[in-house]
Protein backbone atom coordinates (compact mmCIF):
# COMPACT_ATOMS: atom_id res chain seq x y z
CA UNK A 1 0.00 0.00 0.00
CA UNK A 2 1.15 3.29 -0.64
CA UNK A 3 0.17 6.58 1.65
CA UNK A 4 -0.07 9.91 0.30
CA UNK A 5 -1.14 13.00 2.52
CA UNK A 6 -2.04 16.52 1.54
CA UNK A 7 -4.80 19.48 0.40
CA UNK A 8 -7.96 18.51 -0.98
CA UNK A 9 -9.66 21.42 -2.93
CA UNK A 10 -12.71 21.72 -6.06
CA UNK A 11 -10.80 23.07 -8.68
CA UNK A 12 -13.18 25.43 -10.75
CA UNK A 13 -11.60 25.64 -14.36
CA UNK A 14 -12.86 28.55 -16.27
CA UNK A 15 -14.82 28.19 -19.19
CA UNK A 16 -16.02 31.49 -20.35
CA UNK A 17 -16.15 34.76 -19.14
CA UNK A 18 -18.86 36.65 -20.40
CA UNK A 19 -21.17 34.98 -18.12
CA UNK A 20 -18.33 33.68 -15.93
CA UNK A 21 -18.89 29.83 -16.22
CA UNK A 22 -16.59 27.13 -14.83
CA UNK A 23 -15.93 23.37 -14.57
CA UNK A 24 -15.58 21.41 -11.31
CA UNK A 25 -13.16 18.72 -10.34
CA UNK A 26 -11.64 17.23 -6.76
CA UNK A 27 -8.21 18.82 -7.23
CA UNK A 28 -5.10 19.36 -5.00
CA UNK A 29 -1.22 18.17 -6.07
CA UNK A 30 -1.15 14.74 -3.77
CA UNK A 31 -4.80 13.95 -4.32
CA UNK A 32 -3.51 14.42 -8.44
CA UNK A 33 -0.93 11.80 -7.92
CA UNK A 34 -2.84 9.67 -5.99
CA UNK A 35 -5.55 9.27 -8.47
CA UNK A 36 -2.93 8.63 -11.23
CA UNK A 37 -1.26 6.00 -9.14
CA UNK A 38 -4.79 4.32 -8.47
CA UNK A 39 -5.52 4.76 -12.42
CA UNK A 40 -1.86 2.50 -12.59
CA UNK A 41 -3.74 -0.04 -10.17
CA UNK A 42 -1.47 0.55 -6.93
CA UNK A 43 -3.14 0.38 -3.75
CA UNK A 44 -3.38 3.61 -2.31
CA UNK A 45 -4.80 5.53 0.91
CA UNK A 46 -5.17 8.85 0.83
CA UNK A 47 -5.33 11.01 3.53
CA UNK A 48 -6.46 14.74 3.78
CA UNK A 49 -9.17 16.87 5.26
CA UNK A 50 -13.14 18.21 3.53
CA UNK A 51 -15.67 20.30 5.03
CA UNK A 52 -19.20 19.21 5.66
CA UNK A 53 -21.03 21.39 2.96
CA UNK A 54 -22.45 19.05 -0.20
CA UNK A 55 -19.63 20.01 -2.18
CA UNK A 56 -17.55 18.37 0.48
CA UNK A 57 -19.45 14.93 0.12
CA UNK A 58 -19.45 15.14 -3.53
CA UNK A 59 -15.47 15.26 -3.22
CA UNK A 60 -15.23 12.21 -0.98
CA UNK A 61 -17.90 10.17 -3.22
CA UNK A 62 -15.51 10.58 -6.14
CA UNK A 63 -12.36 9.94 -3.83
CA UNK A 64 -13.94 6.45 -3.10
CA UNK A 65 -15.49 5.92 -6.79
CA UNK A 66 -11.13 6.32 -7.78
CA UNK A 67 -10.78 3.85 -5.42
CA UNK A 68 -8.47 5.76 -3.17
CA UNK A 69 -9.28 4.65 0.28
CA UNK A 70 -9.83 7.57 1.55
CA UNK A 71 -9.12 9.28 5.24
CA UNK A 72 -10.30 12.03 5.93
CA UNK A 73 -10.60 14.49 8.86
CA UNK A 74 -13.66 16.86 8.81
CA UNK A 75 -13.98 20.47 9.33
CA UNK A 76 -17.03 22.85 10.08
CA UNK A 77 -16.56 25.11 6.97
CA UNK A 78 -16.92 24.85 3.46
CA UNK A 79 -15.15 22.83 1.04
CA UNK A 80 -11.65 24.62 -0.46
CA UNK A 81 -11.89 25.71 -3.84
CA UNK A 82 -8.75 26.35 -6.60
CA UNK A 83 -10.34 28.49 -9.42
CA UNK A 84 -8.36 28.27 -12.55
CA UNK A 85 -7.85 29.82 -15.69
CA UNK A 86 -5.63 28.71 -18.87
CA UNK A 87 -3.44 31.21 -20.76
CA UNK A 88 -3.20 30.14 -24.40
CA UNK A 89 -0.47 28.08 -24.08
CA UNK A 90 -2.62 25.78 -21.56
CA UNK A 91 -0.54 26.94 -18.48
CA UNK A 92 -2.95 27.26 -15.27
CA UNK A 93 -3.13 30.50 -13.35
CA UNK A 94 -4.89 29.76 -9.78
CA UNK A 95 -6.91 31.82 -7.07
CA UNK A 96 -7.39 29.91 -3.78
CA UNK A 97 -10.19 29.83 -1.45
CA UNK A 98 -9.11 27.90 1.72
CA UNK A 99 -11.79 28.14 4.66
CA UNK A 100 -9.88 25.53 7.54
CA UNK A 101 -8.41 27.09 10.34
CA UNK A 102 -8.27 24.51 12.85
CA UNK A 103 -5.76 22.00 13.02
CA UNK A 104 -5.38 18.87 11.10
CA UNK A 105 -5.77 15.83 13.24
CA UNK A 106 -5.46 12.31 11.20
CA UNK A 107 -6.71 8.98 12.35
CA UNK A 108 -3.59 6.98 14.06
CA UNK A 109 -2.36 3.71 12.14
CA UNK A 110 -3.40 4.34 8.92
CA UNK A 111 0.34 4.48 7.80
CA UNK A 112 1.76 1.60 9.58
CA UNK A 113 3.09 -0.96 6.90
CA UNK A 114 2.76 1.37 4.14
CA UNK A 115 5.31 0.77 1.13
CA UNK A 116 5.70 4.58 0.61
CA UNK A 117 3.98 7.76 1.97
CA UNK A 118 4.15 10.69 -0.19
CA UNK A 119 3.10 14.50 0.68
CA UNK A 120 4.01 17.93 -0.21
CA UNK A 121 2.37 21.36 -1.69
CA UNK A 122 0.74 23.84 0.47
CA UNK A 123 -0.44 21.69 3.25
CA UNK A 124 2.70 20.81 4.20
CA UNK A 125 3.95 24.49 4.85
CA UNK A 126 0.97 25.66 7.08
CA UNK A 127 1.10 25.70 11.06
CA UNK A 128 -2.24 24.38 11.46
CA UNK A 129 -1.38 21.20 9.46
CA UNK A 130 2.10 20.36 10.81
CA UNK A 131 1.48 18.30 13.96
CA UNK A 132 -0.65 16.59 12.25
CA UNK A 133 1.43 15.77 9.15
CA UNK A 134 4.34 14.77 11.64
CA UNK A 135 2.38 12.18 13.35
CA UNK A 136 2.04 10.54 9.89
CA UNK A 137 5.61 10.56 9.35
CA UNK A 138 6.38 9.21 12.92
CA UNK A 139 4.05 6.37 11.98
CA UNK A 140 5.82 5.22 8.44
CA UNK A 141 8.81 4.30 10.22
CA UNK A 142 10.48 1.60 7.33
CA UNK A 143 8.57 3.57 4.40
CA UNK A 144 9.64 5.61 1.64
CA UNK A 145 8.99 9.22 1.79
CA UNK A 146 8.78 11.01 -1.15
CA UNK A 147 8.28 15.23 -1.32
CA UNK A 148 6.96 17.52 -3.50
CA UNK A 149 7.22 21.04 -2.41
CA UNK A 150 5.07 22.31 -5.65
CA UNK A 151 5.20 26.44 -4.41
CA UNK A 152 3.35 28.74 -5.67
CA UNK A 153 5.77 31.80 -4.55
CA UNK A 154 9.39 32.13 -3.04
CA UNK A 155 9.43 30.22 0.62
CA UNK A 156 9.66 32.96 4.06
CA UNK A 157 11.91 32.47 6.25
CA UNK A 158 9.92 29.89 8.63
CA UNK A 159 8.62 27.82 5.37
CA UNK A 160 12.15 27.33 4.14
CA UNK A 161 13.45 25.92 7.51
CA UNK A 162 9.75 23.47 7.71
CA UNK A 163 11.25 22.24 3.77
CA UNK A 164 14.80 22.00 5.10
CA UNK A 165 13.43 19.17 8.07
CA UNK A 166 11.80 17.71 5.43
CA UNK A 167 14.70 17.58 3.01
CA UNK A 168 16.36 15.88 6.19
CA UNK A 169 14.14 12.84 6.43
CA UNK A 170 13.17 12.01 3.15
CA UNK A 171 14.55 9.44 0.50
CA UNK A 172 13.13 11.02 -2.64
CA UNK A 173 12.76 14.65 -3.87
CA UNK A 174 10.41 15.36 -6.45
CA UNK A 175 10.45 19.23 -7.82
CA UNK A 176 9.74 21.48 -10.62
CA UNK A 177 12.11 23.81 -12.34
CA UNK A 178 9.95 26.50 -10.86
CA UNK A 179 10.17 25.55 -7.46
CA UNK A 180 13.96 24.76 -8.00
CA UNK A 181 14.13 28.72 -9.03
CA UNK A 182 11.90 29.54 -5.90
CA UNK A 183 14.39 27.96 -3.83
CA UNK A 184 17.90 28.88 -5.39
CA UNK A 185 17.44 31.91 -7.67
CA UNK A 186 21.29 31.71 -8.20
CA UNK A 187 21.36 28.47 -9.01
CA UNK A 188 18.61 26.19 -9.54
CA UNK A 189 20.28 22.74 -10.70
CA UNK A 190 23.64 23.03 -8.51
CA UNK A 191 21.18 24.06 -5.68
CA UNK A 192 18.88 20.64 -5.92
CA UNK A 193 21.96 18.28 -6.87
CA UNK A 194 23.67 19.26 -2.73
CA UNK A 195 20.69 18.56 -1.28
CA UNK A 196 20.14 15.43 0.96
CA UNK A 197 17.46 13.07 -0.32
CA UNK A 198 19.10 10.20 -1.90
CA UNK A 199 16.96 10.57 -5.15
CA UNK A 200 16.35 14.05 -6.41
CA UNK A 201 14.27 14.72 -9.22
CA UNK A 202 13.77 17.69 -11.27
CA UNK A 203 10.93 18.00 -13.83
CA UNK A 204 12.34 20.40 -16.39
CA UNK A 205 8.76 21.34 -18.72
CA UNK A 206 8.76 20.06 -22.23
CA UNK A 207 12.83 19.51 -21.44
CA UNK A 208 12.50 16.78 -19.37
CA UNK A 209 13.45 15.79 -15.93
CA UNK A 210 17.20 15.28 -14.30
CA UNK A 211 17.52 13.40 -11.40
CA UNK A 212 20.99 13.16 -9.05
CA UNK A 213 21.48 9.58 -7.40
CA UNK A 214 24.96 9.93 -5.40
CA UNK A 215 27.32 11.04 -7.93
CA UNK A 216 25.00 10.06 -11.03
CA UNK A 217 23.09 12.31 -13.14
CA UNK A 218 20.68 11.27 -15.75
CA UNK A 219 18.65 13.65 -17.92
CA UNK A 220 15.63 12.14 -20.57
CA UNK A 221 13.96 14.67 -23.08
CA UNK A 222 10.61 15.64 -22.87
CA UNK A 223 8.15 13.65 -25.13
CA UNK A 224 6.40 15.74 -27.78
CA UNK A 225 2.53 16.02 -27.85
CA UNK A 226 -0.08 18.11 -28.49
CA UNK A 227 -0.72 20.28 -25.29
CA UNK A 228 -4.37 20.82 -24.03
CA UNK A 229 -3.30 22.12 -20.77
CA UNK A 230 -0.73 21.36 -18.15
CA UNK A 231 -2.88 20.74 -15.25
CA UNK A 232 -1.61 17.82 -13.50
CA UNK A 233 1.62 16.74 -15.39
CA UNK A 234 4.03 17.41 -12.57
CA UNK A 235 1.75 15.49 -9.96
CA UNK A 236 0.96 13.00 -12.85
CA UNK A 237 5.09 12.80 -13.59
CA UNK A 238 5.34 11.72 -9.19
CA UNK A 239 2.83 9.11 -10.00
CA UNK A 240 4.79 7.41 -12.54
CA UNK A 241 7.84 7.53 -10.84
CA UNK A 242 6.44 5.96 -7.40
CA UNK A 243 4.39 3.67 -9.75
CA UNK A 244 7.68 2.53 -11.68
CA UNK A 245 9.98 2.56 -8.21
CA UNK A 246 7.50 0.10 -7.07
CA UNK A 247 6.93 -1.73 -9.88
CA UNK A 248 10.98 -2.29 -10.09
CA UNK A 249 11.25 -3.63 -6.42
CA UNK A 250 12.64 -0.09 -5.35
CA UNK A 251 12.08 1.45 -1.70
CA UNK A 252 13.72 2.93 1.11
CA UNK A 253 15.86 0.36 1.68
CA UNK A 254 17.13 -0.21 -1.29
CA UNK A 255 16.86 3.20 -3.42
CA UNK A 256 20.51 3.79 -3.40
CA UNK A 257 21.55 1.30 -5.64
CA UNK A 258 19.66 2.17 -8.55
CA UNK A 259 21.76 1.66 -11.58
CA UNK A 260 22.04 4.49 -13.98
CA UNK A 261 20.04 2.77 -16.69
CA UNK A 262 17.19 1.51 -14.26
CA UNK A 263 16.68 5.23 -13.31
CA UNK A 264 16.63 6.40 -17.24
CA UNK A 265 13.83 4.26 -18.21
CA UNK A 266 11.93 4.65 -14.90
CA UNK A 267 12.50 8.57 -15.96
CA UNK A 268 11.26 8.60 -19.40
CA UNK A 269 8.38 6.56 -17.96
CA UNK A 270 7.15 9.30 -15.80
CA UNK A 271 7.82 11.95 -18.66
CA UNK A 272 5.90 9.89 -21.07
CA UNK A 273 2.91 9.77 -18.14
CA UNK A 274 3.02 13.43 -17.48
CA UNK A 275 3.23 14.27 -21.51
CA UNK A 276 0.25 11.94 -21.81
CA UNK A 277 -1.60 13.97 -19.01
CA UNK A 278 -1.30 17.12 -21.18
CA UNK A 279 -3.32 15.88 -24.05
CA UNK A 280 -6.60 16.15 -22.51
CA UNK A 281 -8.23 18.59 -20.01
CA UNK A 282 -7.45 18.95 -16.28
CA UNK A 283 -5.73 16.31 -14.39
CA UNK A 284 -6.07 13.24 -15.69
CA UNK A 285 -5.25 10.41 -18.37
CA UNK A 286 -6.98 9.24 -21.31
CA UNK A 287 -7.92 5.42 -21.26
CA UNK A 288 -6.58 4.26 -24.51
CA UNK A 289 -3.06 6.52 -24.30
CA UNK A 290 -3.02 4.51 -20.41
CA UNK A 291 -2.75 1.42 -21.78
CA UNK A 292 -0.15 2.19 -24.65
CA UNK A 293 1.42 3.54 -21.11
CA UNK A 294 1.45 0.35 -19.33
CA UNK A 295 2.51 -1.85 -22.30
CA UNK A 296 5.44 0.07 -22.96
CA UNK A 297 6.65 0.65 -19.10
CA UNK A 298 5.54 -1.69 -17.27
CA UNK A 299 5.77 -4.70 -20.27
CA UNK A 300 2.19 -6.21 -19.62
CA UNK A 301 -1.27 -5.35 -17.81
CA UNK A 302 -0.13 -6.44 -14.71
CA UNK A 303 -2.37 -5.28 -11.78
CA UNK A 304 0.26 -3.41 -9.70
CA UNK A 305 -2.30 -4.26 -6.32
CA UNK A 306 -0.19 -7.63 -4.88
CA UNK A 307 3.13 -5.10 -4.41
CA UNK A 308 6.00 -4.51 -5.74
CA UNK A 309 8.32 -7.77 -7.14
CA UNK A 310 11.75 -8.79 -5.10
CA UNK A 311 14.71 -7.59 -7.24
Amino acid sequence: MLALVGETLVDLVLEEEDPLRFTGVPGGSVLNTASALARLGLPVRFFSEVGTDWLSLWCEGEMARQGLEPRLFRHPAPMPLALVRLDEKGNAHYSFHRPFQAPYRPEAGGVRGAWGLHFGSLFTLEARTREGLEALLREAEGALLSYDPNLRSPPGPEERDWIGGYLERVDLLKLSLEDARLLFPEGPLEGVRRLPPALKVLTLGPEGAVAFLGEVEVRVPGEKVKVVDTVGAGDTFTAGLLALLWKRGFGKGNLSTLEAETLEGILKGATALAALACTVRGAGLPEEGLGAWRARFLGDEEDLAHGPPPL
